[in-house]
């Protein structure tokens, strides 16, 4: 193909693109990456292409003319996607000895045309050049995280311009979400102003999470120190998170009583366990022996059958049989989908309703005791 059809065909591709986002709510993000050519070979190159490509979602991958390879990838945040990467970048090291050389990741703005958005993806290519090999530089219309100083840089120029944020918390897996006035942020110690009964809450959390509409994603902090009388909270330690318990679709619960489940495998086998948190397209089981789940999800095998007794009001119970596909597993737990019928559906939905119930009853009686001392 002559150099101008080769250019007109890229055009055409990310203009679709930039329509897409700027119709569309669906985050969309263009990565753009080299292979070194001194150490591939035809089949290297198209084994490599072939992990990209189902890491991708199969999204549609272009050859540019400067010799790097152009691909999108769909509906999913910023730094998400720098761990899908990051994720390729390893299985190509591990199975074939392949780095990408140099790459760079942004996400589609919906102010964007061709030409900044073009400029945006260069920039970040010759910034990953001049780094170690491998690196990966990336951004966003706003925050560059490949320019000197980093994130810290980023949250430092935000806190400048931005005295609100959004604060989010769980309690048993119930969301809890609250507006706080930032007082100050200096040396990656950022100070809040919250509710007394937040504050009180925070004094035994760990971490809490915070957005902002201008924010590339969800950022997690560790909470250094509360003051419950003067409604403060200290948290250390920003980071951007790639996976964000505050952007489930669904709200998911932990049960207040063990709920002991069976998953029936496909080779016969059968595992028990109980129920760790649940939503209504997903189940999160806690083993009692980890070591039969490798018997059970043999290769590629992912589909199973669970079945359990879902509590319900004036101590019945509603007995659950549905069929779920494994998602992630770690240590003892395991992570389903689950396809529950319209039934099982408000069934579940009934259950989480009682939990929410619960818990918001259990949370008043905390702000009372605090107020009365």
């Amino acid at each position: 193909m002559e150099k101008i059809e080769r250019e007109v065909v890229q055009r055409g591709i990310v203009k679709a693109h930039i329509r897409f986002v700027k119709k569309s709510d669906i985050s969309l993000a263009m990565l753009c990456f080299a292979f070194d050519p001194a150490k591939m070979s035809e089949e290297t190159l198209e084994k490599a292409v072939m992990i990209v490509q189902e890491n991708t979602d199969f999204s549609s991958l272009e050859l540019c003319e400067d010799g790097t390879m152009m691909t999108f990838m769909k509906d999913m945040h910023l730094h998400r996607c720098v761990q899908v990467v990051k994720n390729i970048q390893e299985t190509l090291r591990r199975s074939h000895d392949v780095e990408i050389a140099y790459g760079a990741l942004t996400i589609i703005d919906k102010e964007d045309d061709y030409e900044s958005l073009m400029h945006r993806i260069r920039r970040y290519l010759e910034q990953s050049k001049v780094g170690e090999e491998g690196r990966l530089c990336y951004g966003t219309r706003t925050y560059d995280f490949c320019s000197e100083g980093g994130e810290e840089q980023i949250f430092s120029n935000f806190f400048a311009d931005n005295r609100r944020i959004t604060l989010y918390n769980f309690y048993n897996g119930m969301p809890l979400s609250e507006e706080v006035k930032v007082l100050s942020y200096k040396n990656g110690i950022l100070r809040i102003k919250t509710t007394l009964a937040r504050a009180a809450f925070l004094k035994n959390e760990p971490f809490t999470f915070f957005k902002h509409p201008l924010l590339p994603d969800t950022v997690k902090a560790d909470v250094a120190n509360a003051v419950p009388n003067r409604a403060e909270v200290v948290l250390t330690n920003l980071r951007f998170i790639d996976k964000s318990p505050v952007d489930r679709e669904n709200i998911r619960v932990m049960p207040d009583e063990t709920i002991e489940v069976f998953i029936e495998c496909a080779n016969g086998e059968e595992i028990v366990g109980s129920i760790h948190s649940l939503a209504v397209n997903s189940l999160a089981i806690r083993l009692d022996d980890r070591e039969m789940a490798d018997f059970c999800f043999e290769g590629d095998e992912k589909h199973v059958v669970i079945s359990f007794d879902l509590p319900e009001r004036e101590r019945r119970k509603t007995h659950f049989r549905i069929s779920a596909i494994l998602r992630y597993r770690k240590a003892n737990q395991l992570i389903f989908s689950i396809y529950p019928n319209h039934f099982f559906k408000q069934k579940i939905e009934n259950y989480i309703a009682l939990q929410q119930t619960r818990l918001i009853t259990i949370m008043q009686k905390m702000v009372l005791n605090f107020y009365q001392g």
